[in-house]
């Protein structure tokens, strides 16, 4: 009985690490392209309590602000700043209910990425018990706004006609 217990347990803390995700401006996916500002949210896809870090993975140029802790979390939703050595910089993130509020699915934690133009980084949503393992990845590439980029080909045909 005991090694039942013991797995079912097992295949609920996996089943609720799989249960989190990243959106870069409300859009799902393994890699994003984005712009110098962008939106990240973690979602949760079931109500469960959790812990958990989000993290830009060392090397990563810019930076997670502006924690925001949506409805969806609960009353115990929490975001404080965190950083490790050889690990990377961002946010742990605290997801539970309370006698009087409950997590619902859907967003629960947004942030703003400010990064320089031409950056790359990934960002990691881990979720304890396997710091490890991340729940959810991405990566995330810095691009100009479509205006930077109308500026520089309107002064690279200015140079152009000068010569």
């Amino acid at each position: 009985m005991g090694k039942i217990l013991v797995l079912f347990l097992l295949l609920v803390l996996s089943s609720a690490a799989n249960a989190m995700l990243i959106k870069v401006d409300d859009v799902e996916g393994e890699s994003f392209e984005v712009d110098i500002e962008t939106t990240i949210t973690v979602v949760s896809e079931d109500a469960s309590s959790w812990l958990g870090y989000i993290i830009v993975a060392e090397g990563g140029a810019g930076a997670l602000g502006n924690a925001q802790v949506l409805a969806a979390a609960g009353d115990l939703g929490s975001a404080n700043p965190y950083t490790e050595a050889g690990w990377g910089a961002g946010y742990e993130l605290t997801i539970a209910a309370s006698p009087t509020g409950a997590i619902s699915v859907g967003d629960l934690v947004k942030f703003d990425y400010t990064a320089a133009l031409g950056d790359t980084a990934t960002i990691a949503l881990y979720v304890d018990p396997e710091y490890g393992i991340p729940a959810a990845a991405v990566a995330v590439e810095v691009v100009p706004e479509p205006m930077t980029i109308v500026l520089l080909g309107l002064g690279g045909l200015f140079l152009r006609r000068r010569k």
